[in-house]
């Protein structure tokens, strides 16, 4: 008999531009359009679980079916600022009974950026491939966008954030139930997951504890340039709008935005619509939607590996989609077991490397918002509480074969000093995260409406092995103890110092973390006096005596910032 098994589980994942708004794989057969037919009469913009619709009589409309928003070429023909962003939702319900215009609230936020007399048509949902719907295909007739398709690394495990409740018994005087609770009360709604000890393969998983990511390549041979042109990029938009005469092909990689201004983006290109709008312009969709708005005049270039990604901190973290899959021993498909977790962030997450081994990461706590799954739609459970989805499909996951960091490939400075002999290391981010509730009737049924970061905070500790004590070039021993006394303070004030590790696989295969954090041309900086420029402080650096040998400390460095840089052949950091 077929059974679900660990090692047969694929996990994949994807960034958001707003928080629980997933970029959804348009996979499913729609099919046989529904009595409801409308248009937006606004922008919506990604993480909208609203959305205001005029056409047909909203008595069309029910709660539980579902609508695809974006979908229809013809509605924005010719308009600079035409957008082609399809996705699907389920209505939770909606307003305007007996009316033409009606707010629509939907089961999820929406993930994409849709415009003012965008279609919106009622569907049904069975399974195949997207039908008559009028959605842009490629010259192979595909249609599927498989955007949570990555993977962090080589992972181990997941504890998968699936819901908590917090049932509350009410203990009522006078009743017959004694010294037991009367009733129990329906509570919060809590998600909240960790994926440990992965295999970084790459700088994926670095992001999202952190903040953003910019992209940049190098300059093609064929030096094709151009700027956006027309209508400005919108995050979540998986198009943009360039001159003509560039040129552009499908596969070859454009860069949005200037080469370190932290705003810049690397796509593939996988198809360009000629003269879409006029003769000046040419719509160039993309492998993977933009995540970084791109205004009007914005230069773009075509580039080439390899790829630079300086990860830099930002107040609001990126949010994240987990999709979980579990395939059965028979690799049935119908049985597959799927899961959509939305709307996360990564709150706590560690480094560590120690000899022998690897450079791996773990997501240590991750808060969602919901969670959604293609499990059968109990009657039983009245939607949206069942978390069903009909419209949740699989994905084609990327899987890489590129070799991990190894701890032996890896350098470490502190204060100017390369440290040869540190068997190990570990550093701890920390962004306090907060799930909050707010007051909202949005169909969202006690789920989280938000997650706010708190105080972020950073340290470090190794294990270094003192050198012989005969004094060499460097005298680590006696450097590591003075810079403990020393305090951070080299006798202008309280500076601290700079740490730098660097994991070198080749040529134009690097991963760096500086601390403190370089700026965000990627320029180096040092430690200094006074506010937001400070370094590392070492806090304690304990040598005690024992049996082992030789002779170690182990060290605990404070600090406030950091920033990281790749250089690989990756060009979508997503």
């Amino acid at each position: 008999m077929a059974v679900f098994r660990n090692d047969q589980v694929d996990f994949s994942f994807a960034s958001e531009v707003a928080l629980g708004g997933y970029f959804a794989p348009l996979e499913a057969t729609i099919e046989n359009v529904g009595p409801f037919s409308g248009a937006l009469t606004a922008d919506v913009s990604p993480g909208s679980r609203t959305i205001t619709v005029d056409g047909d009589t909203m008595n069309d409309l029910a709660a539980g079916v579902y609508v695809i928003i974006g979908n229809d070429v013809a509605t924005n023909a010719g308009a600079d600022d035409a957008t082609l962003n399809s996705e699907i939702r389920r209505v939770v319900s909606f307003t305007g009974a007996g009316t033409s215009t009606g707010i629509i609230t939907l089961h999820a936020p929406l993930g994409y950026p849709h415009k003012d007399n965008c279609t919106v048509k009622e569907v049904n949902i069975t399974s195949g491939v997207l039908e008559n719907l009028g959605i842009s295909q490629d010259a192979e007739g595909a249609v599927t966008m498989d955007h949570i398709r990555f993977t962090p690394g080589v992972w181990e495990s997941i504890e998968a954030p699936d819901p908590s409740y917090e049932f509350e018994g009410r203990y009522f005087l006078g009743s017959e139930s004694k010294r037991a609770f009367y009733t129990a009360f329906k509570g919060q709604q809590s998600f909240s997951g960790t994926l440990s000890n992965m295999e970084l393969i790459n700088g994926f998983p670095l992001k999202f504890p952190i903040g953003k990511v910019a992209t940049k390549g190098e300059d093609a041979a064929s030096n094709k340039g151009g700027s956006v042109t027309g209508a400005a990029v919108s995050a979540g938009d998986y198009f943009v709008l360039v001159d003509a005469a560039t040129d552009y092909l499908d596969d070859e990689f454009i860069q949005v935005g200037a080469s370190d201004s932290g705003l810049e983006e690397v796509r593939k290109i996988t198809q360009i619509d000629l003269n879409t709008e006029s003769s000046t312009k040419d719509r160039i969709w993309v492998d993977y939607p933009f995540l970084i708005a791109h205004a009007a005049g914005i230069a773009c270039n075509q580039v080439v590996a390899p790829f630079t990604h300086r990860i830099i901190e930002t107040v609001e973290l990126s949010p994240i989609t987990w999709q979980i899959k579990n395939n059965d021993s028979a690799g049935t498909s119908a049985n597959a077991w799927l899961r959509r977790y939305i709307g996360g962030k990564i709150g706590q997450a560690t480094l560590t490397a120690e000899e022998g081994g690897t450079l791996r990461m773990s997501w240590e706590s991750a808060p969602f918002i919901d969670v959604q799954h293609n499990q059968y739609d109990s009657s039983a459970v009245t939607a949206p509480n069942n978390k069903y989805d009909a419209s949740l499909s699989a994905v084609t996951v990327e899987y890489s074969n590129t070799e991990p960091y190894f701890f032996s490939q890896g350098s470490i400075t502190l204060f100017g000093v390369e440290f040869a002999r540190i068997t190990n290391f570990t550093i701890n981010i920390n962004n306090n995260l907060e799930p909050r509730y707010f007051i909202r009737n949005d169909g969202s049924q006690r789920t989280p409406s938000d997650i706010y970061e708190g105080r972020r905070e950073y340290s470090m500790t190794a294990t270094v092995v003192l050198p012989d004590s005969a004094a060499a070039a460097t005298d680590t021993t006696r450097t590591l103890f003075k810079e403990l006394l020393a305090e951070g303070d080299y006798g202008s004030g309280t500076a601290g110092f700079d740490v730098d590790l660097v994991f070198t696989r080749g040529a134009n295969d690097t991963l760096a973390i500086n601390i403190p954090a370089n700026n965000v041309a990627g320029a180096s900086v040092a430690a200094a006096v006074g506010g937001n420029a400070q370094g590392a402080f070492i806090r304690s650096a304990n040598t005690s005596v024992g049996t082992e040998n030789p002779v170690s400390t182990e060290v605990d460095i404070l600090f406030r910032n950091l920033s990281c840089e790749v250089v690989d052949s990756e060009p979508v950091y997503p």
